[in-house]
């Protein structure tokens, strides 16, 4: 039977194509090209950004989509400092378009001390899908015009501090003197709260990044911390132990948009020992909260 040459040399190509294993970047790093576009790549002093998941084998540790309030970005460094100090994310980076996703393997054997999460392993796997990239001019264009438009909000919110002092201070008033307590609401670890005001907007949710504007004070009136005087809500991943117990179950009663006033027990805030010179040991503490974000 014979066989034409172009059979043979494509079944040469599959053979060639099925024993190659994963690439490996200039400065030595293993990595598998799962999506490639062929675009444009950043270079060195643009700023790229991207979504990076890590794991410990199959096992999730950080997550930027979740874990992160924003799409986290970095300037690009040249070969002559990748080499200096080698980074597996930024070297793959310089790889990548826009819409590339690429598994990167950083080998942590050597390491005197592992990095929390992969004490017992022996390489970092990270997940990293490029989403854009601009040049220095523009990215400094674009940041001027951001923070210009973040003061602007921040402006917007210092100006609500006092109004809602004032309505603090009425609410821990009104509770002590138990006119709150036909709207009180007490869950069955002891926080109890008032909403005052129903979200329209997605219900807050254990793992996802929540946004919070808050004034918190002691039953005897006096403001502890607030992020009015700030002008920005607080940021974090709720349910996963970034705040005090009663901001998790408190933040969680709410939709995006909701305002409520916490009461918070000693053993859901700051305990026995309290948080001195601010707050003094086994305090009640009194939140006024506003679920500004709910989810990325």
């Amino acid at each position: 039977m014979k066989i034409h040459p172009l059979f043979i040399l494509l079944a040469l190509v599959l053979v060639a194509a099925c024993k190659k294993g994963p690439s490996t970047t200039p400065n030595g790093f293993s990595f598998t090209h799962h999506v490639q576009k062929n675009g444009p790549k950043p270079k060195a002093g643009d700023f790229a950004y991207f979504h990076v998941h890590i794991r410990n084998g199959e096992n999730e540790v950080y997550n930027s989509r979740k874990d992160s309030p924003e799409t986290p970005f970095v300037q690009v460094p040249t070969a002559e400092e990748l080499k200096e100090r080698p980074s597996s994310v930024l070297d793959v980076l310089t790889l990548m378009s826009v819409g590339d996703s690429i598994t990167v393997i950083e080998r942590i054997d050597t390491l005197p001390q592992k990095p929390q999460g992969f004490e017992n392993a022996t390489e970092i796997i990270y997940d990293v899908v490029l989403t854009d990239f601009k040049t220095e001019a523009a990215f400094q264009e674009e940041m001027a015009a951001a923070e210009q438009k973040k003061e602007a909000g921040r402006s917007v919110v210092r100006a609500r501090e006092q109004e809602v002092a004032t309505l603090t201070t009425q609410l821990v008033n009104d509770y002590k003197a138990g006119k709150l307590n036909d709207r009180l609401q007490t869950t069955g670890s002891g926080l109890k709260y008032v909403m005052l005001e129903e979200g329209t907007g997605p219900q807050a949710a254990a793992g996802q990044m929540v946004a919070v504007q808050y004034y918190g004070a002691l039953l005897d009136g006096s403001s502890f911390d607030n992020s009015f005087q700030r002008g920005e809500a607080l940021p974090f991943p709720l349910g996963t132990g970034r705040v005090i117990p009663g901001w998790d179950e408190g933040i969680a009663l709410l939709k995006e948009g909701g305002k409520a006033m916490l009461f918070i027990p000693a053993a859901l805030g700051y305990g026995e020992a309290g948080s001195p010179p601010a707050i003094p040991p086994s305090s009640e503490l009194a939140f006024y909260v506003e679920l500004e974000k709910a989810g990325n």
